[in-house]
C-alpha cells in the first residue's frame, strides 16, 4: 500500500503579493462621501431613503436631497421663486421628518430638465452614489415618455442604484 502524499500548495500561492495579507486577499472598497437622493414628492419616491440612510450611517456619508422643478413655460419670476421656495420648505420638511437629526443633508431645488439636472447636481456635489427610484414603465409608455431614471443610469459618472417603485 502506497503511503498518501501530504499536499502543497505551489509556492506562488504562498507569497504574499502586492494585494495578498497573510494569505488573504485584500480589497478595497470605494469610499462613499456623497449619496445623491432626487425626489420628486410622491410617497414612492421616498422609497429611495430608505436605502440613503443606512448607506449613510455605515459610510458616514452625507445625504444630497434634489428635486427638480419642470421648465418654466409663461411664469414670472415672481412665480418662479415661490415655486423654489415651495419645494425647498418640502425638502427641509422631508429632511426632519424622515431623517435622523444627525445626519449631514444639503437640500437642492433646480429647474429644467430632470435627467440633466440630476447629472448636473451630482458633479455639483461630486456624488460618490445616485439612489433614485424608477416607477418601471415598459413598451410604448416609456420609448414616447422617455425615463428619467434610464437616462441617469446611462450618463453618470457615478454608480446609480435603481429602486423599483412597489
Amino acid at each position: 500500500m502506497k503511503a498518501r502524499q501530504k499536499f502543497s500548495p505551489p509556492a506562488t500561492l504562498l507569497k504574499p503579493g502586492p494585494r495578498a495579507v497573510l494569505g488573504r486577499v485584500k480589497t478595497s472598497y470605494p469610499r462613499i462621501q456623497h449619496l445623491l437622493v432626487p425626489l420628486d414628492f410622491s410617497g414612492k419616491s421616498r422609497q429611495a431613503l430608505r436605502y440613503a440612510v443606512p448607506l449613510a450611517q455605515k459610510f458616514s456619508a452625507k445625504i444630497h436631497l434634489v428635486h427638480v422643478l419642470p421648465p418654466a413655460k409663461k411664469k414670472t419670476t415672481d412665480d418662479l421663486a415661490r415655486l423654489r421656495s415651495k419645494a425647498a420648505r418640502r425638502l427641509e420638511a422631508m429632511t426632519t421628518l424622515l431623517l435622523p437629526p444627525s445626519f449631514q443633508t444639503e437640500n437642492l431645488v433646480l429647474m429644467g430638465d430632470p435627467a440633466r439636472q440630476i447629472l448636473s447636481a451630482a458633479e455639483k456635489v461630486d456624488a460618490d452614489l445616485i439612489l433614485i427610484t424608477t416607477r418601471g414603465r415598459t413598451g410604448l409608455s416609456r420609448i414616447f415618455l422617455g425615463s428619467t431614471a434610464e437616462y441617469v443610469m446611462r450618463h453618470a459618472k457615478c454608480p446609480v442604484v435603481s429602486i423599483r417603485r412597489h
